[in-house]
């Protein structure tokens, strides 16, 4: 299945740094399908969190370069993480993308607005999704230097 996926998807341009990647993500397919599309880029490393509790807790131990989240999680909001990062002197500088299906306008700008990076939606454009993690590295990157 990975060739499938990963034919006709270009590299990375990031390819030279490792990669941790935290989603934060209940439903299991929808966690599996981003591990996989991540999978195709060797620098990648994954970590997955059923719950916002988790995804928090996994987020301060291994301060990621990115973390994933989804918006409707069982016992908190996307947004509430996301505040929640920001309030927390050791998470407060993460990159955080949106992955959602809940594509509405008013929600996309309203997560815009509170800071989120990126606002991807499901289902997942697989060429789209991995150029748009890509960019964002690398703006990350340059803005450090």
């Amino acid at each position: 299945m990975k060739a499938i996926l990963n034919a006709g998807i270009p590299a990375s341009n990031y390819a030279h740094k490792s990669v941790t990647v935290v989603y934060i993500e209940d439903d299991h397919a929808s966690a599996m399908l981003v591990q996989c599309l991540l999978g195709m880029r060797v620098n990648y490393t994954f970590h997955h969190a059923v719950n916002g509790a988790d995804g928090l807790e996994l987020c301060r131990r291994l301060q990621p370069d990115l973390v994933l989240i989804d918006l409707h999680l069982p016992d908190m909001t996307g947004c509430e993480i996301f505040k929640r990062l920001r309030a927390d002197p050791a998470t407060c500088d993460l990159s955080c993308v949106v992955v959602s299906a809940d594509a509405m306008p008013g929600t996309i700008s309203r997560a815009r607005d509170a800071g989120f990076a990126k606002y991807l939606t499901k289902p997942i454009d697989v060429r789209r999704f991995l150029h748009q993690l890509d960019e964002l590295l690398e703006m990350e990157a340059l803005a450090c230097c």
